[in-house]
């Protein structure tokens, strides 16, 4: 089937290059509403930069309000091969002397040799029947009526089990019975999951034949004992090497014996150069965040051809944000301590374009001559007893908390940018997306009417071209007539 037949632009000269050209002349708002989209796009872009530099200062912030930036400590110690020392907030700052005299041990019960001629021990049958009782003296056997016995854990053994069926018994019931076993050249060695002086028994009729000795009679064998250890002249004994309860603060493990009268030394000293990294990172990450904050607002030279700005240029929204991170970076506090009452004081200091520098040297200062003073300058709560009378005149006391910290009201103010739900650049994001997604809108209705007036314009010029071709038609037939009659 043949084709049809265009005629377009074949009389008027007006053809789809033509058409498309005028089609593209009309087109110039298309290329205002992707402008208007890229634009958009930018500035939402620029927020999440903002959003992310404003989240990590921050949590910066509240980095400075933990004890432990405050109250860090830093151990030294003269022999870590014996002792090693881990230490909270709460130890206090001093030396120590430790002496290490005996390590903590568990008790250790190990049986008779269980070697058999075929030299299968582990997975050959022993041929045993009978029970086998285990008694710890912390454990007691399982309830009877509601009441817990003493009569131990009793371990089913029958002819097919191997030694090592016996030993994976035992340890099924090792969380209850607090004893561990292991097989060691084939012999099974029982040992207590705690240390110290502790007594192992066992009982029932194959307790013999297990080889560890008559019944509630150890064969071979020894007790635990416990850690002891000198600190500055006071003994110390515990059922462990790991010690938490003998200086307030601090963990001792015991590794090793110390030679005598050669105790181990320890120091415990605060650790500032945590609290000046604290301080370091928060400076760092506010210049960051001021310093992009900036270059979104930045208006350039309006007097310059090809004038770049920034993509937030005149947000009133990020101005105010700017100019209250600047004013708080200056604000005094009533810290208790006139000497220390601005980051100033502390050795933040902040120019005249709003960039803070910090000198360590003059924080360590503020730290050693009142810690207490510089954390109330930054993290403070004031509370305010107001009374208040109800309808029935009875007056209560309605108390108010205000936080007034400067710390505490940077993050304040950073919070109502950044919060997820009704936070501003969360605000402003969701209206970013609604203008996005009404261009996208409009740009594909202003396609449609292209491309309809497009195919108006096909319809009308071929119009034209075929009415030409007809009128060329009939005035070919007319000056043949006259020809004729002539």
């Amino acid at each position: 089937m043949a084709g049809s037949i265009s005629f377009l632009g074949s009389y008027s000269g007006i053809d789809s290059t033509t058409i498309d050209s005028m089609i593209e002349a009309e087109s110039g708002k298309v290329i205002q509403y992707t402008s208007k989209q890229v634009s958009i796009t930018a500035e939402k872009n620029a927020w999440k930069d903002i959003n992310t530099r404003l989240d990590s200062l921050y949590t910066n912030l509240g980095t400075l309000g933990e004890d432990k930036t405050f109250q860090s400590k830093t151990i030294t110690s003269s022999d870590e091969s014996k002792l090693s020392i881990t230490s909270t907030t709460n130890a206090a700052v001093s030396n120590y002397k430790i002496e290490v005299t005996q390590l903590a041990t568990s008790t250790q019960i190990i049986s008779g040799d269980f070697t058999l001629p075929d030299g299968k021990t582990v997975k050959g049958s022993l041929g045993l029947s009978g029970s086998f009782t285990i008694l710890n003296n912390e454990k007691v056997g399982p309830e009877v009526d509601g009441s817990p016995t003493n009569s131990g854990f009793e371990i089913k053994i029958i002819e097919a089990d191997t030694l090592k069926d016996i030993v994976g018994k035992i340890n099924e019931v090792s969380k209850e019975t607090g004893i561990q076993a292991k097989i060691i050249d084939n012999r099974i060695v029982m040992t207590d999951s705690n240390m110290g002086d502790r007594t192992m028994s066992f009982g029932g009729d194959l307790t013999e034949e297990l080889g560890f000795g008559a019944e509630g009679k150890v064969f071979e064998g020894a007790n635990g004992q416990p850690a002891m250890l000198i600190i500055d002249g006071i003994t110390v004994t515990r059922d462990t090497n790991t010690i938490t309860d003998a200086v307030e603060g601090l963990t001792i493990e015991l590794k090793g014996l110390t030679e005598a009268s050669k105790p181990v030394v320890v120091g415990i000293k605060e650790d500032t150069d945590t609290t000046v990294k604290a301080f370091q990172s928060f400076v760092d990450q506010y210049n960051s965040a001021l310093t992009f904050i900036g270059d979104q607002l930045d208006v350039g030279d309006p007097s310059a051809e090809g004038n770049a700005t920034g993509a937030l240029a005149g947000d009133s929204s990020l101005m105010r944000l700017q100019s209250s991170l600047r004013s708080l970076m200056t604000q005094s506090v009533n810290s208790g301590n006139a000497a220390y009452n601005n980051l100033g004081s502390i050795g933040i200091s902040v120019d005249r374009y709003g960039a803070a520098t910090l000198d360590s040297t003059k924080l360590k200062t503020a730290l050693a001559d009142d810690p207490t003073a510089v954390k109330k300058m930054l993290f403070q709560t004031i509370s305010t007893d107001t009374p208040s009378t109800d309808e029935n005149g009875v007056t209560t006391i309605v108390t108010t908390e205000k936080e007034v910290g400067m710390a505490q009201k940077m993050r304040s103010l950073i919070d109502t940018y950044i919060s997820d739900k009704s936070g501003i650049i969360a605000t402003k994001s969701a209206t970013y997306d609604k203008l996005s997604e009404d261009i996208s809108k409009s740009i594909t209705k202003f396609n449609e009417r292209l491309v309809k007036k497009r195919e108006n314009y096909v319809a009308m010029f071929t119009r034209l071209d075929t009415a030409m071709m007809e009128a060329e038609s009939q005035l070919a037939y007319l000056q043949s007539q006259f020809s004729t009659t002539d």
